[in-house]
């Protein structure tokens, strides 16, 4: 599945490319463009816009309900994923792009040190150059995932 979300989706974007999914957003499109590169690239137009949804070309979406981040993710698990889903832990949560697994000592003078003794396993951006390792976040997203 492949996602453009609008400007007030930032967070739940974010979530979304941490989960593994594909996830566009820039804050600086507008419902012209999201629609355009929907049509496009073949993504799900996910948005809290009712005027947006309403536009003849805007078919394939999610008008996502919730403020609430937590919420807007259990909405749209339950839509688009097969209980349960796996958190894939491969996209930037900035940027969108592939995350690479680099060495424990590559991460060393770059994460910090509580961090660095905590876990084996990091993966960087070569994008924006982003380190990430599996945090609280993490398990945090795969006991909402596994409960759908």
């Amino acid at each position: 599945m492949k996602f453009i979300a609008d400007v007030m989706l930032g967070r739940l974007a974010k979530r979304l490319r941490l989960m593994g999914f594909d996830v566009l957003y820039d804050r600086k499109l507008n419902d012209n463009e999201i629609i355009r590169l929907s049509l496009e690239q073949d993504r799900t137009i996910l948005t809290r816009d009712r005027a947006l949804v309403e536009r003849p070309l805007a078919t394939d979406h999610l008008l996502i309900q919730s403020d609430n981040v937590q919420e807007q993710l259990t909405q749209l698990l339950a839509c688009f994923s097969s209980p349960p889903h796996t958190i894939h832990f491969t996209r930037c949560s900035e940027c969108n792009k592939l995350l690479v697994p680099i060495s424990k000592e590559d991460a060393k003078d770059i994460v910090p040190r509580y961090v660095y003794e905590k876990n084996d396993e990091f993966l960087q951006c070569l994008e924006c150059g982003r380190i990430y390792w599996k945090g609280t976040h993490v398990r945090r997203l795969t006991i909402l995932a596994e409960k759908k």
